[in-house]
């Protein structure tokens, strides 16, 4: 296993993907053999299907989710408990409203937002609200793909 601060990364880490994965395979099973549907709704793909295997894929995809959440949860409580003691000097500073500059960071994030066909992408600097953009441009362009493929 991987270490990363001398917190463990299991396998675990990998089951909501694979979940997701095997519900995205499902569903497109079900489409092809005929037991589902999808149709566009002003752009949006929607699958409908009542088969086994429809609802064998859906379930997987939601439980991907809930997986991924209670992972994180563990993560974050595994984290808390093999934090390190801050040294008394900075906990000083932090108590005093002052954050030392060896401690400040600047994060960097972004986020990307699909009104329709059109992707809204913004970032804390550029290369990162590209990437998120042509992130949209390739969602929009494989919803479309499997509209007109799997309809």
């Amino acid at each position: 296993m991987a270490q990363d601060e001398g917190i463990r990364v299991g396998h675990q880490t990998w089951l909501p993907v694979v979940l997701f994965a095997a519900g995205v395979a499902l569903i497109l099973a079900a489409l092809a053999a005929g037991t589902a549907d999808v149709s566009l709704f002003i752009l949006f793909p929607v699958f409908t299907g009542t088969s086994p295997l429809f609802i064998s894929g859906v379930l997987l995809i939601v439980m991907s989710f809930f997986v991924g959440f209670a992972l994180i949860m563990m993560g974050q409580l595994e984290a808390l408990r093999h934090a390190p003691e801050m040294p008394e000097e900075i906990e000083a500073e932090i108590h005093d409203g002052a954050i030392p500059e060896s401690h400040k960071t600047k994060p960097d994030f972004g986020g990307l937002i699909l009104i329709g066909p059109i992707p809204i992408a913004f970032g804390s600097n550029r290369s990162i609200a590209i990437f998120m953009l042509v992130a949209g441009v390739v969602l929009v362009a494989a919803f479309i793909v499997a509209a007109v493929f799997f309809h």
